[in-house]
Parts: structure tokens; sequence; C-alpha cells
């Protein structure tokens, strides 16, 4: 029963978060004046606090969350469970991560949206979604859901929880802060992560449920 519970609430998840994924992405390649408004009006309130210091920890920050980076981080985790005998779920995570990553960078050719200008530290390609937010999301949500159970320490368990979410919610800012992305690149990579993660991981629970039969 709890498991069917949780199948059902990541479903509702996964679905909003795909909608809204969908919606974004319409009024993207539709040039919506309100979402411009919407990203002009932070990008303004980001840039009163831009300085060199600041710059160049982003600058780290944003370097140490790139999908190349996060895919070598996802290898660790998925070579840690493959030691411990867990290997369908080292594969999963490598499938989820990887495979992940390509639908973003699909998407990103798909809309071709440019970057925005003035870039602080000079990007290249196109800038819906962010690549790094999306894969810095596949990694956490692997942090939190897949190897945070595994961990019996709650303080331990507590404290990496926080360090995640803190880590994710700066390499998302590091990527507007530094002009590389509009605000709605990052909402959109947060939202298809969620939505492809969630896809993902209803597969991993309904496998875990099934395996305990056989």
């Amino acid at each position: 029963m709890i498991q069917i519970r949780k199948s059902r609430n990541w479903t509702i998840a996964g679905v909003t978060s795909f909608l809204l994924f969908l919606a974004l992405t319409f009024a993207v390649m539709l040039n919506s004046t309100k979402l411009n408004l919407f990203d002009t009006s932070i990008q303004q309130i980001i840039q009163k606090i831009v300085n060199p210091i600041q710059t160049n920890i982003f600058a780290i920050i944003t370097f140490m969350g790139s999908p190349l980076v996060d895919i070598v981080l996802t290898l660790g985790i998925a070579l840690f469970f493959w030691h411990t005998r867990n290997r369908k779920t080292a594969i999963w995570i490598l499938i989820t991560q990887l495979l992940g990553d390509a639908i973003a960078f699909f998407v990103k050719e798909f809309v071709q949206r440019v970057r925005p200008t003035k870039q602080l530290i000079p990007d290249t390609g196109f800038s819906y979604p962010s690549g790094h937010t999306f894969s810095t999301a596949l990694l956490c949500l692997t942090i939190l859901f897949i190897v945070l159970p595994d961990i019996k320490n709650q303080k331990k368990q507590f404290v990496l929880a926080v360090l995640t979410v803190i880590w994710f919610c700066l390499v998302a800012f590091s990527r507007i802060y530094l002009r590389n992305h509009f605000p709605s690149d990052v909402l959109a990579s947060l939202l298809l992560a969620l939505s492809w993660w969630t896809c993902m991981y209803e597969g991993y629970l309904h496998y875990s449920y099934q395996s305990r039969f056989i």
C-alpha cells in the first residue's frame, strides 16, 4: 500500500511538471512578452549584486555543476552500487543520467533559444533549457532518493540532504548570475528533470516492489 501511494504521488508530480514544462516551452517558442518581462526583471535584480569576487566563485560553481562533472559523479555513485552487488540499481542510475542529458540536449537543439547577451563567462550553444541545471537536478534527485535511504545515520542523512539541495540552488543560480541562461531556462530544466526522473523512478519503484515476490 505504501509503495502504491508513493508511485501515485510521483505520477502526479511528474505529470504536473511535464505539463508546466510544455507550457513554458511553448511560451519560449512564441517569444511571450510576459515571459520576457519575467526573465528581464530577475536579470535586472541580479545585475545589482554582480562583483568580481562573486563572479569568480560562481564560475567555479558552474564548472563543478557541468554535465560532464555530473556524469563523472554519477558514474562514481553507480560504481558504488555495483560494488555492493546492487548492479541493476547501478545500471538504472547511469541510464537515468545519460539518457536524461541526451533528452535535454535534444530539446535545446529543437527550441534553439539564443543565450542572453553580456555573459560574464562566455558560453556556447543554445540557451533553453539549462544543461547544467538539468544534469545537476538529476544527480541531486539520485542522491536524495537512491543514496540517502542507504545511510542509516539520520543526522548524516539530514546533512547530506541539506548540502545536496544547497548545491543544486547554487548551480542553478550561477547560470542566471553569469547570464549564461535566462531564469526561465533554469526553471524549465528543473521541471524537465522532475518529469524525466519521476518517469524513471516509478519504473524503479515498480521493479523493486515486484522483486520482492520473485
